[in-house]
């Protein structure tokens, strides 16, 4: 079965599933909610982003290619509306939340709101961390610490190598290098 995100143990690369908590966490900059869903990452994106202000910049970082594409940070030329968000959200949710080839990053243009889901299959969310925290209740997640396995893998699986070319071919992309965070 493909995933994105996995831990190794003696039955081998198995698919990691949190148990639906998430985290208030202190950072070097603002504070930020850590939020691990044990099922619909994208959905809980398209949820948080309701409470951002539109429109949004989407930033797309390709860690690894399996189709020749060139690694780096890939910011969508212009920006969307919510609903335009919640398609591209919709079309791309398999590819998203079933290879770790990648980072998505959606940000409000007001430079305060973001949500980070990245190839660990967590999301990151800065901004009113109230109104994310109520979300999360919602969703029935318990704050709990989200811890990362050790050890884990990053998958890149084939049945997704079309996804790959798609999303290049059906949005314009400003491409920039990969900054050494942004590793996996």
């Amino acid at each position: 079965m493909a995933h994105k995100f996995g831990s190794l143990s003696d039955q081998g690369n198995r698919p990691h599933i949190y148990p639906d908590i998430w985290q208030r966490e202190k950072t070097t900059g603002p504070s930020r909610l850590v939020l691990a869903p044990s099922t619909g990452q994208v959905e809980l994106l398209g949820d948080l982003s309701s409470v951002m202000p539109e429109p949004f910049g989407i930033l797309y970082l390709l860690l690894a290619s399996r189709c020749g594409h060139q690694t780096g940070r890939y910011q969508i030329k212009v920006p969307m509306e919510r609903d335009r968000l919640r398609g591209f959200l919709t079309d791309f949710r398999d590819y998203l939340e079933g290879d770790g080839r990648h980072h998505l990053w959606i940000a409000s243009l007001d430079g305060i709101s973001q949500v980070i889901y990245d190839n660990h299959n967590v999301i990151y969310a800065y901004g009113d961390l109230e109104a994310f925290a109520e979300i999360a209740r919602r969703r029935k997640m318990i704050e709990q610490q989200v811890r990362f396995p050790v050890p884990h893998t990053h998958c890149y699986n084939a049945i997704f190598d079309s996804e790959e070319d798609r999303i290049f071919n059906e949005y314009e992309w400003i491409r920039s290098p990969l900054q050494p965070n942004d590793e996996p």
